[in-house]
């Protein structure tokens, strides 16, 4: 009676019935030079170019996106996104007229007092100046001193931050409006302003952001930005902290990759106590909460059956209504019954599951250099993108600059808004989806080497227990994807491009639907957020689906959409393990993000409290704030175990699609078990071909 402790659909049966059979011999693959000694080992057919229109149209992007970069390179000015805005509508140290003026300085409003001739000499400020037209003009009752109030509506341009009180500019203090009256028989009519400024005299301030000249004075301070009121030294201080602990970080850095291999090792010992108990608790917690609740909404019941006073029995919190708790109590007992049932019918897929991360663990022994995989695409990717946010600075700035009114929030002269032609909206959206598909195609590639590396460890010899890899299978990855596969990576990656722009255009039309009070429109509201949901829930889906696609085509050299079909047949013949098994990856990868982080952060704080380099004042090291140091080494811990995490949940998925097709692959050709399945998915088989092979 064959043994069924395969989980995978009675694959285990149809090998052990294979098995009692002769042995054919394994099909020879043609023999190509393309093709390495690891590559046969692993099946792997004769390479060929996949998806080659897709290189043609992305060559084709490339070029727009040349011609949108030269366009933004002749018309944008990213000084036009950060240099403060008079009030005029002139951006400081960039327009023609305040061209030698890059600095922004808020006026006080001045007070009624005009400064004497002896005012003057009391502040240093000069008796006369010349006018343009070189006449002697007299400043004595001409210059009004300042008030303790700031005008925030029109900010000036200066060519230095005032220093003390003996400067003075002129300062816009009110408009006059004059109106045509009657207006004209099509009822247009002119309006003239006249803008009156005086002469103010300035008040100390300090350079700011190298662009703003910010007050000294708190309570000045305080109109400005209450986010700036108080706390900007303590944040420039902070800021400086955090830099000169730079060896603290360089430690917890090391502390942090030491954990994380520490952690690894954990789960390779512990996987099934913590799977195991995850399990118990979700069915004890259900039952329990069922318990909570039906006495809840049976207190009253239950004390009449005991005999016992209604004030006799404890009272509880609950939902303060009979039928919801009966409702919750019931729903949470279906729960723990479903959850006692996949106890008692699904053994065989927690056994494979705890065999699969078992097995992911000792791909990153094996294979350390897939632990270097994200950290080196992270680099790739952070370089790429500054180019690109520098490109697209470069092209929002190509618009006219306008003000923005937020003066509630911050003073006005810093927000501003830009208004772009048609032309320049089309560069705008093409350059993001080139942005998006060119992010997601590095995504690609790292999963695709990823995939590929599993592949090759799983079917590598096995000799005393230990996997013979070849030297750098992720640098011959990197080769094979952006030579033979780059077509079928620039498919996988404009499909995601796609619903990635689909669902920012749908989350912008879903704020723009929302309105305030009456106005909100709940239909198109509620419509733009399902179309979200689903956009998002897709874009999921096809990011899990391209992980296998990914390994069937590294194997076969299949195009993309072949590759897809394949392995959504394979996902819908094994979803039960593929889910099973994407829940323990979750499982692993928030545990793994919070125990690391947060260990983390508390040796960095013992650190810096307890080691003499960084807690004696005397010392060149020392620490001042060894809290906020512990939350920057908690950071680092934490993008650390993202890394570490990240490729954890990759090489799991790759690794059971790479068994699955092993799998497949030994069926169609009616071939015994691979003999060089690895250690942990060796109790996957059954009990007499795990003998054959021992």
């Amino acid at each position: 009676m064959p043994d069924e402790r395969s989980p995978l659909k009675g694959r285990g049966r149809q090998l052990a019935r294979a098995g009692a059979e002769p042995e054919p011999p394994e099909p020879t693959p043609p023999v190509d030079e393309n093709v390495t000694q690891a590559e046969k080992d692993a099946h792997i057919r004769p390479r060929t170019c996949t998806d080659v229109l897709c290189v043609a149209l992305w060559v084709a992007s490339l070029y727009g996106l040349y011609v949108t970069l030269i366009y933004a390179w002749e018309n944008g000015d990213t000084r036009r996104l950060y240099h403060g805005l008079n009030w005029e509508n002139q951006l400081c140290g960039v327009d023609a007229e305040v061209s030698a003026k890059p600095y922004l300085y808020w006026c006080t409003k001045p007070s009624d007092n005009a400064l004497s001739q002896g005012d003057l000499s009391a502040a240093n400020l000069p008796s006369s100046i010349t006018d343009a037209a070189g006449h002697l003009i007299p400043l004595a009752n001409a210059i009004l001193s300042p008030s303790e109030t700031m005008d925030l509506l029109h900010p000036i341009c200066l060519a230095s931050c005032p220093q003390d009180r003996s400067t003075f500019h002129p300062c816009l203090q009110n408009v006059e409006t004059q109106q045509q009256a009657p207006r004209n028989f099509d009822g247009s009519f002119w309006v003239n302003n006249t803008y009156i400024s005086h002469l103010v005299q300035d008040i100390e301030t300090t350079l700011f952001a190298k662009r703003f000249c910010l007050p000294k004075e708190n309570f000045l301070v305080e109109q400005l930005n209450e986010t700036l009121s108080g706390s900007m030294n303590a944040v420039m201080y902070k800021t400086q902290e955090i830099v000169s602990a730079r060896r603290v970080y360089i430690l917890v850095g090391g502390l942090a990759i030491l954990m994380c291999y520490l952690y690894l090792f954990a789960i390779d010992l512990l996987a099934a106590p913590i799977i195991y108990g995850m399990l118990l608790i979700a069915t004890a917690g259900s039952f329990l909460t069922s318990l909570y609740f039906f006495y809840a909404a049976l207190r009253i019941e239950l004390g009449q059956a005991l005999s016992v006073s209604e004030e006799a029995l404890p009272l509880v919190e609950s939902t303060n209504d009979r039928n919801w708790d009966l409702v919750v109590g019931g729903v949470s007992l279906l729960i723990g019954i479903a959850a006692t049932c996949f106890w008692c019918c699904k053994k065989n897929s927690i056994t494979f599951v705890i065999a699969a991360v078992k097995a992911t663990i000792r791909i990153l022994y094996d294979v350390p250099q897939l632990i270097l995989l994200p950290a080196a695409g992270a680099v790739v990717r952070g370089v790429i993108f500054i180019i690109f946010l520098w490109g697209g600075a470069l092209l929002v700035s190509a618009g006219e600059v306008e003000q923005v009114d937020l003066t509630q929030y911050v003073p006005k002269g810093i927000a501003r808004t830009f208004s772009h032609t048609q032309d320049e909206t089309l560069y705008i959206v093409y350059y993001c989806f080139s942005v998006f598909w060119m992010w997601e195609l590095l995504l690609a590639l790292e999963t695709f080497v990823a995939s590929y590396t599993v592949v090759i460890w799983y079917n590598a010899p096995l000799a005393n227990g230990k996997k013979r890899v070849p030297c750098f299978p992720v640098v011959r990855a990197f080769f094979v994807g952006l030579t033979y596969h780059l077509g079928s990576l620039l498919f996988g990656a404009i499909i995601l491009a796609i619903f990635r722009g689909a669902y920012m255009i749908v989350s912008l039309l879903e704020s723009q639907v929302r309105g305030k009070g009456d106005d909100e429109n709940d239909v198109a509201k509620t419509s733009a957020a399902c179309c979200c949901c689903c956009l998002q829930c897709v874009e999921q889906i096809l990011r899990y689906l391209n992980k296998g696609a990914y390994v069937l085509i590294a194997v076969n050299s299949d195009n993309y959409c072949s590759a897809a079909d394949r392995a959504l047949r394979l996902m819908s013949s094994n979803i039960f393990e593929l889910g099973l098994l994407q829940g323990a990856t979750v499982l692993f990868q928030v545990l793994g993000n919070v125990v690391i982080p947060g260990l983390g952060g508390y040796l960095t704080y013992l650190i810096v409290r307890h080691l003499e380099w960084f807690n004696d004042p005397a010392s060149d090291h020392f620490v001042a704030q060894p809290d906020l140091v512990a939350v920057v080494g908690a950071l680092i811990c934490l993008a650390v175990s993202l890394a570490f995490m990240s490729v954890f949940d990759t090489v799991s998925d790759a690794m059971i699609y790479a068994y699955i097709t092993d799998e497949e692959w030994r069926q169609e050709n009616r071939l015994p078990p691979n003999p060089n399945i690895p250690p942990n998915l060796k109790k996957l088989l059954p009990e007499s071909q795990q003998t054959d092979d021992e």
